[in-house]
């Protein structure tokens, strides 16, 4: 990718111009956007610190969504923002983002650009790696600027409206048995997570997917398949 084939000052530069924001630390940059795989070390030696910043990315991410939300959708309901927060943090949205910003020119991955899975999480992953990194670097001021910048477009209330599976299925269990559905993780494997989702003990349903949020919604759909069956 962008690290092998080009000068990284100058990808960094040409990320930065894409994101309107400009580091102070460049190291913070390079860690964001260097992958683990790219790093030429024994496994068990391999973590680098852009998994450290995707988990801090995700905090901030999650928090500065529901603040934009809150503040734009002053008359909508903890339901509808709750789903909204939902959409636009999915693993989908995050990606369409990371492409938006040809964020997968500039990454450093592996052997190269065509080693990265096209349908991976590896670029959300990495957007939210990005975005610890503004946070370390700057605070949260600038953090919410490019926030801003890069998820405003997706704001479509229609979009925002479509309730995820998750969300249906809470609602239905609160107004039916008066309890929220019960989610258990039951693997962590190389090839993405096994959940299982209970409401009560006459219901259960089992979910898998490349990572919790998308096996958990797939268990939801698929208790939400057999309810409407019976």
């Amino acid at each position: 990718m962008a690290p092998v084939d080009l000068d990284p000052e100058a990808s960094h530069s040409a990320l930065e111009r894409i994101i309107a924001y400009n580091f102070k630390n460049r190291v913070l940059l390079t860690e964001a956007i260097t992958h683990c795989s790219y790093l030429n070390e024994p496994r068990d030696k391999r973590k680098s610190d852009n998994e450290k910043l995707e988990y801090l990315g995700d905090a901030i991410l999650n928090t500065v969504i529901s603040v934009l939300l809150y503040k734009k959708y002053r008359d909508q309901n903890e339901g509808f923002l709750s789903n909204a927060r939902s959409y636009l943090v999915k693993r989908e949205t995050l990606t369409a983002i990371a492409r938006s910003i040809e964020l997968e020119e500039h990454t450093a991955y592996g052997n190269g650009k065509a080693g990265l899975p096209r349908d991976s999480k590896v670029l959300s992953n990495m957007l939210e790696s990005l975005i610890g990194a503004i946070y370390l670097d700057s605070g949260i001021r600038a953090s919410t600027r490019v926030i801003k910048k890069l998820f405003l477009p997706f704001f479509d209330e229609e979009k925002l409206k479509e309730k995820n599976p998750k969300n249906m299925l809470q609602e239905y269990s609160q107004k039916k048995y008066g309890v929220l559905p019960r989610y258990r993780l039951t693997r962590k494997a190389k090839d993405g997570f096994s959940v299982y989702v209970h409401i009560g003990k006459e219901h259960k349903a089992k979910g898998t997917g490349k990572s919790k949020r998308e096996a958990e919604q797939q268990a939801a759909s698929e208790l939400l398949r057999q309810i409407a069956d019976t």
